[in-house]
């Protein structure tokens, strides 16, 4: 059996296209990507696909703009969409791979291409491996590639396919690729697993890079016995504390986990995830800005996580609203109103009590996420915290004709 024999054979058998049509190929113009995008040419009436193509120009090596020309020639001249662009910003592979994936999400959304081709394969998965593991990853990030997984924000239509993975390079056959001599040199860590850490793991034992693919099996499959255990956590987007503290402290750990992934662009470092689970653990509300943009939030009943810019905001006016549901504060008829944040020091008359609203706050276990609303004030007396509490003051004036009503309602 040919490699494109077995190529068919492991498309069909897997139904990796069934449900796609236009195809985009990410293509960077060496053996594997252009294997694959001649695999896939020479296939498509069979697998009833069109195909586009994207390439990026990293701007990296003196020949990028050559290849970048020869490869759109070569797909005009097949009659293939060609889509690039050309990385820009000081380089790293990280920052480089975010690009890439970047682009390849706008160029999908913008042209309604469905899935996303890559030609990562059976070496990629021990090379990611170890790389991985020498960053430090956690044990979910060590499980290796998806053959096929879904692709881009908030879309399920969207598919990214690796149909190469159970190849080794050997087996490409495109005869017309460019060369990256970058790949010799090792001055970046991928080039080194590749060039160094991986033969010398494989002069001590030739099966290595065999024994790794199959420990990234077991950890997998461990792994879905982990996400089924916590799979009632999977759509909750505030976590139950009873419930949470039912399980066991190892499963927790992993609900946890699973819930901070939901945020892809947070990052929280190994010292914070302990320092979370310990809050959540531990008695009390907790409130605490942990990026520029997430809060962690732990009430009485939930810990949840929240983009700071969804704090609520809230809109004032003297005279009612026309429409929809609103609060309101009764307040005297003269006198500067003023909105304003809790000062140290402040204080609040509520039921005959006089107390700084601080100790209110405790007292009456507001929650830590309302504990920041605005104060009303008059004449530097609070008569109210908006959403929390209405002072004695303002209770007082309800029914006097002189006084100003102030209504509010969380902002639109």
């Amino acid at each position: 059996m040919t490699p494109y024999e077995k190529f068919i054979n492991i498309v069909d058998k897997e139904h990796y296209f069934d449900q796609h049509q236009e195809v985009l190929v990410a293509l960077s113009g060496g053996l594997d990507s252009m294997t694959l995008f001649n695999w896939l040419y020479q296939a498509k009436e069979l697998l009833n696909i069109s195909l586009s193509v994207a390439h990026i120009n990293h701007k990296q090596r003196a020949v990028s703009d050559h290849e970048e020309k020869v490869l759109q020639e070569k797909m005009a001249d097949l009659g293939i969409s060609f889509y690039s662009t050309h990385y820009v910003g000081s380089f790293s592979e990280e920052k480089a791979r975010h690009f890439r994936y970047d682009f390849f999400e706008r160029i999908m959304t913008e042209h309604h291409l469905t899935a996303l081709v890559t030609a990562h394969h059976k070496d990629d998965l021990t090379e990611n491996f170890l790389i991985r593991q020498i960053r430090g990853s956690r044990l979910r990030h060590l499980i290796g590639m998806q053959a096929v997984q879904a692709f881009g924000e908030g879309s399920q239509s969207k598919s990214l396919i690796r149909p190469l993975l159970t190849f080794e390079k050997s087996e490409f056959d495109a005869t017309e690729y460019f060369e990256d001599a970058s790949n010799a040199e090792n001055d970046y860590l991928r080039n080194r697993v590749r060039n160094l850490y991986l033969p010398a793991f494989e002069k001590e034992n030739p099966r290595f890079s065999e024994n790794l693919a199959s420990l990234t099996d077991e950890i997998q499959k461990a792994m879905s016995i982990v996400m089924y255990s916590a799979r009632a956590y999977a759509t909750a987007e505030k976590i139950d504390l009873i419930e949470f503290s039912r399980e066991i402290d190892n499963l927790q750990y992993f609900i946890l986990q699973n819930y901070i992934a939901k945020f892809p662009a947070l990052e929280v470092s190994k010292a914070q995830f302990n320092e979370l689970l310990h809050i959540i653990r531990r008695e009390g509300q907790y409130f605490h800005a942990i990026s520029n943009d997430y809060s962690f939030i732990k009430d009485r009943y939930h810990f949840y996580i929240e983009e700071r810019s969804k704090a609520t905001e809230f809109e004032t006016a003297l005279t009612p609203y026309p429409r929809g549901d609103f609060q309101e504060i009764d307040l005297p008829a003269t006198g500067q109103i003023v909105i304003r944040k809790r000062q140290p020091g402040d204080r609040i008359q509520v039921n005959g009590i006089d107390k700084k609203i601080r100790r209110y706050f405790i007292d009456n276990k507001v929650a830590l996420k309302k504990r920041g609303n605005p104060l009303v004030v008059v004449g530097n007396v609070v008569y109210g915290v908006l959403d929390v509490v209405t002072a004695d003051l303002s209770k007082s004036l309800k029914h006097d004709k002189m006084k100003r009503t102030l209504y509010y309602r969380e902002k639109r």
